[in-house]
């Protein structure tokens, strides 16, 4: 008899522990267990982002900058919006997938990013970048 409850509590020790530990949370927006949130006011757009002209083809402009992560996670798959405007404040065009190196942000690091516009009769006046959206680690 001894063994019977021993056993029983025992094995409502280890179901409650699973329960607490978070590894049987389902969320139903993705439907996963473990995800970390991210905080999308925790990526920032360096102030070295800049906008120039090709030296070599001055019909291509160019926005580079960086962004960091001041998560304690990285961001994954994050996806960022540069627009170029007109100088009359009327979008020129949007790149919604620059290159970004690394793909993924690292944990208190950064990433560079650039995006390439064909602007042969040298209209672009001003540009914006925006981060959209970035996962955070499984």
């Amino acid at each position: 008899m001894e063994k019977k409850i021993l056993t029983i509590l025992i094995f409502v020790f280890m179901i409650v522990a699973v329960a607490n530990s978070g590894c049987i949370e389902n969320t139903k927006a993705n439907s996963t267990w473990g995800e970390k949130k991210l905080s999308l006011d925790t990526l920032k757009i360096y102030n070295n982002t800049v906008g120039n002209r090709s030296e070599e083809n001055e019909s291509i402009y160019y926005v580079s900058g960086s962004i960091s992560n001041k998560n304690s996670f990285e961001a994954l798959d994050p996806k960022i919006q540069v627009t170029t405007y007109y100088a009359n404040g009327t979008v020129f065009a949007v790149n919604d997938s620059p290159y970004l190196n690394p793909q993924n942000i690292p944990s208190n690091g950064k990433s560079y990013f650039y995006a390439r516009f064909e602007d042969p009769n040298k209209q672009i006046a001003k540009f914006e970048v925006k981060i959209l959206s970035a996962k955070g680690q499984y």
